[in-house]
């Protein structure tokens, strides 16, 4: 992904992910992103194909996005047994229902969270088993 790209979207950060734009060293954005593009490609990616909008979002697309969720409080970035979990919080989708600038991607942005809960209802399946 391109540096101007990591930039823009760190500008826009202004919540919990405000710490990076002051970053000075951009190694710091450019693997917060890289790790959101390997979550949502590895991990979303059988949820989201499934979707008109996102079967034709590219995945650094869909980074932002989960980031934009991570920075604004409703998905929570978190470490299980050693592993990066994204974590949509019980508000998640009554904080996007409230949202007037979201509301011509309400759509998408529930799925999105869907695809987030059942990745967490599998690896939580996968345990028990």
């Amino acid at each position: 992904m391109s540096a101007s790209f990591v930039n823009q979207l760190a500008r826009d950060w202004n919540g919990r992910l405000a710490h990076y734009a002051a970053h000075r060293n951009d190694e710091h954005r450019n693997a917060l992103l890289e790790e959101a593009a390997r979550y949502a490609g590895l991990h979303l990616e059988n949820d989201l194909c499934r979707s008109d909008f996102w079967s034709r979002s590219p995945l650094h697309q869909r980074a932002a996005v989960l980031l934009f969720l991570v920075d604004r409080g409703v998905v929570e970035r978190t470490s299980r047994r050693g592993r990066r979990v994204y974590e949509p919080l019980a508000h998640a989708e009554s904080w996007c229902e409230d949202q007037p600038s979201l509301r011509p991607y309400r759509g998408p942005i529930l799925e999105f969270l869907n695809a987030l809960r059942l990745e967490l209802q599998r690896r939580t399946h996968s345990r028990q088993v």
